[in-house]
């Protein structure tokens, strides 16, 4: 089971995915495809805590669909595999109870905080700091590939906006919504737009930094009872979620390292022509999409 957790532009990966699917459907006759999609109330509850607000940014539900392939060659054996998106505009730690039994999961954080300040603080739950919904986000990641094996965790790089403004983000206070035909890629070691270069500040402060011949992924070390920013364990003890809370007891740190995976694309999606009266989302290009989902293909295995 893969899990999108995230904003709208994942939302997008998930429905691209689907459709690259359907469209292999179309496309050859060697692989029977076949897609089972539903849509999963996300029931609150005791056990999993509830969101600060339930206003638009709140997950309402769960999108799942279930792929089933069956070889023309062996008509006797079916594979499967599911794909979920959970709504996470913004760190969203109880978004996590719904995760339990994903084995990837990929995410990020970006377009809904401050592009321009210091501090990049978000536009939800209270205006934390990027840095800190970082180092919760992270934090939770590291634990969900160490508490079980056969689990992979994804940060995905935020894809460029091409707004016309001076670094192609938008401007509340401009209002300005055109679309910009220039590139915002860059020369160096500077990620495209200050997002990616956020992450990768944090990556190098609080993580191992991942080495020249492998800038795919960070050995992560994090304390899973930190009350200094948003961890699950701090939303738990808030909502006094007692049944999740059970595996920290007789704890007063839980210290645990883990690998996350960096699937990088924002150079792939610096293609300014592709935005339709949006300079955030992209039309649904299919090669643009195709090689996304390749490097992703390319990045599970390896590690």
């Amino acid at each position: 089971t893969v899990c999108l957790a995230g904003d709208s532009i994942d939302f997008q990966f998930y429905d691209a995915l689907k459709n690259n699917l359907l469209r292999q459907r179309k496309l050859q006759r060697l692989i029977n495809i076949s897609i089972d999609v539903k849509k999963v109330a996300a029931n609150y509850t005791n056990d999993t805590g509830v969101p600060e607000y339930m206003g638009w940014m709140a997950m309402r539900h769960v999108l799942e669909s279930t792929v089933y392939l069956t070889y023309d060659a062996d008509n006797s054996t079916t594979y499967s595999s599911t794909i979920r998106y959970l709504q996470m505009y913004g760190w969203s730690p109880w978004v996590t109870s719904f995760m339990d039994d994903c084995n990837v999961v990929i995410m990020n954080l970006g377009l809904h905080y401050e592009p321009h300040t210091k501090d990049m603080r978000g536009t939800h739950w209270y205006e934390p700091k990027l840095v800190d919904d970082w180092r919760g986000a992270i934090t939770y990641l590291v634990d969900f590939v160490s508490s079980q094996k056969d689990r992979k965790a994804v940060w995905r790089s935020v894809l460029p906006q091409h707004f016309s403004t001076y670094n192609g983000n938008w401007e509340e206070e401009t209002n300005e919504t055109n679309c910009s035909l220039k590139k915002r890629k860059v020369e160096g070691q500077q990620a495209i737009q200050n997002y990616n270069n956020a992450s990768n500040r944090a990556f190098s402060k609080y993580c191992n930094n991942s080495q020249p011949n492998q800038p795919y992924y960070h050995e992560c070390t994090m304390n899973q009872m930190s009350v200094e920013y948003r961890t699950v364990y701090k939303f738990l003890l808030e909502n006094n979620c007692t049944k999740r809370l059970e595996r920290y007891k007789g704890n007063n740190t839980l210290i645990t390292s883990g690998r996350i995976l960096r699937w990088n694309i924002a150079d792939l999606f610096d293609v300014p022509q592709w935005h339709h009266d949006d300079c955030s989302h992209f039309c649904y290009i299919v090669p643009l999409y195709e090689a996304a989902f390749e490097r992703l293909e390319l990045l599970l295995p390896r590690v």
